[in-house]
């Protein structure tokens, strides 16, 4: 690409937006940006109920034009808890109705899209010489919708940017789905495998999946991690020396089922550092930052166990105003369900780049041999934390990191080069 050219991300999710989903290429659109390219980005206006976004901040450039498309898909299907009975009367109605009118995954929020987004799409490309189209998913419907543009605009280099297992995962619904909806999604991801010019995810075990699965030339499919923005973590002083152990669990308690397990096991093992080691139990707590939750269940359960002083809820924060908060922590807690066992999010990259010691607690995979493999902490299963986590508490483990190791491959500005090298052309 040359410098001053303009290109087109098309992200479901995207700031003001709030959600995760939106954060990957709102970095990626900021560095583009400050090397002067145009980046145009088509994503869902969203009501004012879905905005509030935590990176709001990263667009504000003059090379950033978001080009927002009303939702069309109904929130209540989403949206929780539904408040109101005109809420739930309308979360009924949806249910019954939109199964009727979509012949694939009607959970994905991007259905009723197509001929918007293609007509929006076809009109930036034309108006500006777009010659690199990047989507990212999910929802997948919009790579799908997307590979119309092949037949309208044949020299377009399209870019598919899958966050998360398509047909192959349990994730935004394609785990309720019956065969023959699955059939269509599955026809839909052959499509898009089969048209676009390059298949990227942060996520290794997807590269190998879709490269073993479509075939074809093997830098076709690029593993693209998410990035470390140094300048929205900064730099912070290290934890201060008082005699207390300062934990914290910064993010999304993901795993229905599993997470509610993990969250007992540490209440029992506060309730067994309580029991048995009395003169060290005053000196701990965990504060808990949980987005995208309601958390009023889970602070419930603390008081019950007498544990207020020690498990501590905060509204979420910016992910700017959040760093201090864990540069401050002694240990950070990361919670990861088996269905994401081999999913290194934007958490972890950003969490080894403050130096801070890791406890992993999930079951083996790409993440937790990322982080012992790299002395960035430590790894424990879900039924370990009773017994472990009292253990380190009490100094009688240790978990540590080593601050040498390198992460410069997971510098925003590393990864920006990349894309550019690699994948745009």
């Amino acid at each position: 690409m040359r410098t001053g050219e303009h290109l087109l991300i098309v992200s479901h999710t995207f700031p003001p937006y709030r959600g995760i989903g939106g954060r990957r290429w709102a970095k990626f659109a900021k560095e583009l940006a400050r090397r002067g390219y145009i980046v145009h980005v088509v994503h869902s206006a969203g009501g004012d109920d879905l905005k509030g976004s935590l990176w709001t901040d990263d667009i504000a450039h003059p090379g950033i034009r978001p080009h927002p498309l009303p939702q069309r898909y109904p929130s209540v299907l989403f949206k929780r808890p539904l408040t109101s009975f005109r809420e739930k009367v309308m979360y009924r109605v949806w249910r019954r109705l939109l199964p009727l009118v979509t012949r694939g995954n009607w959970l994905d929020k991007g259905v009723r899209w197509r001929g918007m987004l293609v007509r929006k799409a076809s009109a930036l490309i034309e108006a500006h010489g777009i010659r690199n189209v990047v989507v990212t998913g999910a929802p997948f419907s919009l790579m799908a919708h997307l590979t119309e543009l092949r037949t309208r605009h044949l020299a377009v280099n399209l870019v598919a940017d899958f966050r998360d297992p398509w047909t192959w995962g349990d994730y935004y619904g394609q785990g309720l789905l019956g065969e023959a909806r699955i059939a269509v999604e599955r026809a839909h991801e052959a499509a898009v495998a089969r048209t676009y010019d390059r298949l990227l995810s942060p996520a290794p075990s997807i590269v190998e999946h879709l490269r073993a699965t479509y075939g074809g030339p093997p830098e076709r499919y690029l593993r693209i991690p998410h990035a470390i923005d140094p300048e929205e973590i900064g730099t912070h002083p290290a934890p201060p020396a008082d005699g207390r152990f300062r934990m914290i669990y910064a993010g999304s308690l993901y795993g229905a089922q599993e997470a509610e397990a993990y969250f007992e096991e540490v209440l029992k093992a506060f309730e067994a550092l309580r029991r048995d080691r009395p003169d060290r139990f005053p000196h701990v707590q965990l504060d808990l930052f949980i987005t995208g939750h309601d958390t009023s269940a889970y602070a419930a359960r603390v008081a019950e166990r007498g544990l207020v002083e020690h498990i501590r809820f905060h509204a979420p924060l910016p992910a700017k105003d959040i760093f201090p908060h864990i540069a401050a922590a002694d240990l950070v807690l990361i919670f990861i369900p088996t269905a994401n066992k081999d999913f290194l999010g934007t958490k972890f990259t950003e969490i080894f780049h403050l130096r801070r010691p890791v406890l992993h607690v999930g079951v083996p995979g790409f993440v937790s041999t990322t982080i012992t493999g790299k002395r960035l902490g430590g790894s424990i299963r879900v039924e370990e934390v009773a017994r472990e986590l009292p253990r380190i508490l009490s100094g009688e483990r240790t978990i540590t990191l080593d601050p040498t190791v390198d992460l410069s491959e997971h510098l925003l500005a590393t990864i920006t080069d990349r894309l550019l090298a690699e994948v745009l052309r």
